[in-house]
């Protein structure tokens, strides 16, 4: 799909798509091999190729590359252009980013509770991303490695614009740390989104057939993504919840007393591999995932799907 999509963009006069030969990954990944991982080696044996591509275009005014093909700082260099990385996430998540590298040289062990980045308010360990939540493995030493690159940038670009994140744009612009630290020049860009996306399947039309009933500016859309952990807790099988978990059920029924509630799992807002069987792993029964009778109180008042739900006609 992936490549499909890529593909078709050719159709677009300003854009054209060079295909790199496939890089033999052979003996270099494994089945079990973690996602961040997965992506840095592909990249690093696509540098030389790369390189060669670059080489032959006769005008090359800039690379702008993903925070995980930070290895391409090293051809920018060599071919005397400038390079950019377009950082996809939140400002904050930047910011952490950024900070990580100083965490890693103070912090021992795990990161049990965080020094306040700044900038930022506290993060809680619960809201850290995988990779970053054991240091471990792999994909916390590709992470690293990546974001410590950050700094050969010639600038930062951000999906993000001034009205959406400004207590945290004006951090970069004012902490300390951020103007001392090498931090490249950041643009905030956005908002880039999709503008296309049509609805294809008959649960995508009841969706937005639903949508088209509710009373404007009433619906509460919330969208977990592909990599939200709903806690282990949530299981109705478990008889104890956390503060945690006990805090987003409150925060959800608070919202109920005011708005039409429209919930979006996603591909990842089932619980993790360890926690469920096979059975369940494959099931679209909602109360397989959420607290014991979440579904029968929302029901009447709101929409929850255990699927992808077509976020740009929403």
């Amino acid at each position: 799909m992936p490549e499909t999509t890529l593909k078709s963009s050719n159709s677009h006069p300003d854009l054209y798509v060079v295909d790199l030969p496939p890089a033999d990954m052979s003996g270099l990944i494994s089945d079990d091999m973690d996602i961040v991982t997965r992506i840095s080696l592909l990249v690093e044996e696509s540098v030389g190729p790369l390189r060669t591509v670059l080489s032959g275009l006769n005008v090359l005014k800039a690379l702008i590359i993903d925070i995980f093909c930070t290895s391409m700082f090293d051809v920018g260099k060599d071919l005397s252009i400038p390079v950019y990385s377009f950082f996809t996430a939140s400002t904050v998540l930047f910011m952490f980013s950024m900070y990580l590298p100083v965490l890693d040289q103070e912090v021992e062990g795990e990161f049990v509770d965080l020094p306040k980045v700044p900038g930022c308010n506290p993060i809680l360990i619960q809201d850290l991303f995988s990779q970053v939540r054991n240091r471990k493995v792999n994909e916390y030493k590709w992470y690293l490695l990546h974001v410590r690159r950050l700094c050969m940038a010639t600038g930062i670009f951000l999906n993000t614009w001034d009205d959406l994140e400004p207590v945290s744009l004006k951090a970069l612009k004012h902490e300390p740390f951020f103007l001392n630290n090498s931090t490249p020049s950041v643009y905030p860009i956005g908002p880039l989104t999709k503008q296309i996306e049509p609805v294809e399947t008959e649960y995508d039309k009841g969706i937005i057939a639903w949508l088209d009933k509710q009373l404007k500016d009433s619906v509460l859309f919330i969208a977990l993504g592909s990599v939200y952990p709903i806690g282990p807790l949530t299981k109705q099988i478990e008889p104890v919840e956390t503060e945690y978990d006990k805090g987003i059920i409150a925060w959800l029924d608070k919202q109920l007393k005011d708005s039409v509630l429209f919930i979006a799992l996603g591909s990842g807002g089932k619980l993790t591999s360890e926690q469920l069987t096979d059975t369940e792993k494959e099931s679209d029964d909602l109360k397989v995932y959420l607290p014991n009778g979440f579904v029968e109180r929302t029901n009447w008042v709101g929409l929850v799907t255990a699927s992808w739900v077509p976020q740009v006609s929403v």
